[in-house]
């Protein structure tokens, strides 16, 4: 054995084997059958210095496309946009980097006071007092939500309108199935990509729904009417979960006022990096009623025996504590850091700033669908109200003009399920406040380049 290349030294090594009664090294591997055992050194490069290293890995990195390389036209969940500096400067600071909430209260005052405040927060913003202290992500929050209507009725069956993302769909089917859940997909209306609220209600009128589940926007980027879903929800006696880009409540009002009794949203857009897919955080917010069924913990404020003021977990049922198979979720890890950087991110902007950011977006995304559906060929997917995304139909597959866009440095969009949309040529287009007047012209003039390709 190469002792040279190993960080122990010769006696280690001899002191080690001793211990475990052996002679050899040759002899702690005795029971890995020969023909599978290498027989040489290993083929790899020599060794390179540190600076060395960071050279190739940086020219590595430097193939990447990124938003930092391309104009970002992507959504479908998670969206480019600015975070002020501010944000990671205070995050960064070590007493806020866990991913979990504390469970000794007396020591962590700053940290449960903080995850508090992000309670308070998105509780505001998404129309429900009661938000839990978050879930992995968006998709997880949503299937969480389910299973909370199922748990509060009894009953085994969910309602989801077919327009939500297919990732979405995918977890909701992996978390409820298995538990006997039925989940019924409801198709979109064909012309507004509005959930089709005739066929819900043939369907609710049978008793035995739990639930109802709506995205707004949706995955045609079209807001759904979750007043009007909310009322036939009431009238048959059946809860309602919407599943809300968080900064569409700075533009309209918030589904916890319309009438939704479980509000969830993936927390990305509100000062969480891009980052390749994740961490993100998930939240979900309920009515009162609702709360002993939230998977995760919550946080109170609240006064010891002294009568000073204080933070604590108010709320734990998890199955690592006494609850055991009555726990409201056995997959409730939450991402506090992430859940803390919402908190700093809302209370930096404040109520107005936040707003001017939603009515930003939406107007970038209402420019930018009026220059695309003026082009030869190109038209609105669905005719719904949209607000920061929106579905167009091309003149040809969307996946080609996609690449088509790449290489002249834009990412399009998001080619749309082919099943959502009964054909190839469905594309979801997202427009931030990061995109100046400019950048959309530039879209529309590489647009049209690609479209005009043979």
């Amino acid at each position: 054995m190469p002792i040279g290349f190993n960080v122990h030294t010769g006696s280690d090594v001899q002191a080690m084997l001793e211990v475990m009664g052996l002679h050899s090294v040759e002899q702690l591997f005795a029971d890995v059958p020969a023909q599978v055992r290498l027989r040489r050194e290993l083929d790899l490069p020599p060794a390179l210095s540190e600076w060395e290293l960071m050279r190739d890995v940086r020219s590595m990195a430097d193939m990447n496309a990124t938003v930092l390389t391309h104009s970002c036209f992507l959504g479908g969940g998670a969206y480019e946009h600015y975070i002020p500096a501010v944000v990671d400067a205070i995050v960064s600071r070590g007493e806020f980097l866990t991913a979990y909430t504390p469970y000794q209260p007396e020591m962590s005052q700053g940290l449960l006071q903080a995850l508090f405040e992000f309670q308070v927060l998105v509780g505001r913003l998404l129309g429900r007092d009661c938000v839990n202290c978050s879930v992995y992500d968006g998709a997880t929050a949503l299937a969480e939500s389910c299973w909370m209507m199922c748990s509060a009725s009894g009953k085994r069956r969910v309602v989801v309108a077919q327009a939500v993302w297919g990732q979405y769909r995918e977890v909701l089917d992996t978390y409820l199935l298995p538990r006997g859940v039925q989940v019924v997909y409801v198709a979109q209306d064909p012309v507004s990509g509005m959930a089709d609220a005739a066929a819900m209600v043939n369907l609710l009128t049978a008793g035995d729904v739990a639930g109802v589940v709506l995205q707004s926007p949706n995955a045609f980027g079209v807001i759904e009417d979750v007043q009007a879903i909310g009322q036939m929800c009431l009238q048959h006696d059946t809860l309602l979960t919407v599943c809300v880009n968080p900064l569409l409540c700075g533009w309209l009002e918030a589904p916890g006022t319309l009438g939704a009794d479980i509000v969830v949203c993936e927390g990305q857009p509100l000062g969480l990096p891009l980052s390749a897919g994740g961490p993100y955080v998930g939240i979900i917010a309920c009515t009162k009623p609702l709360e002993r069924y939230l998977p995760g913990r919550l946080v109170g404020r609240v006064h010891d025996l002294n009568g000073k003021l204080g933070y604590a977990l108010v709320k734990e049922d998890r199955e690592q504590h006494v609850a055991r198979d009555k726990a409201t979720s056995h997959i409730c890890s939450n991402q506090a850091l992430n859940a803390i950087r919402v908190a700093i991110h809302l209370a930096c902007l404040g109520e107005r700033n936040f707003m001017r950011i939603a009515q930003v977006n939406a107007a970038n995304a209402a420019r930018l669908c009026a220059l695309l559906t003026s082009m030869e060929g190109v038209s609105r997917l669905r005719s719904g109200t949209h607000f920061n995304e929106f579905a167009v139909e091309l003149p040809l597959d969307a996946v080609t003009f996609c690449a088509r866009m790449r290489n002249l440095g834009v990412f399009a969009g998001i080619p749309l399920d082919k099943g959502l949309v009964g054909h190839g040529r469905g594309l979801l287009v997202a427009v931030t406040e990061t995109k100046s007047l400019a950048d959309l012209d530039a879209y529309v003039g590489h647009a049209r380049a690609c479209l005009q390709e043979s």
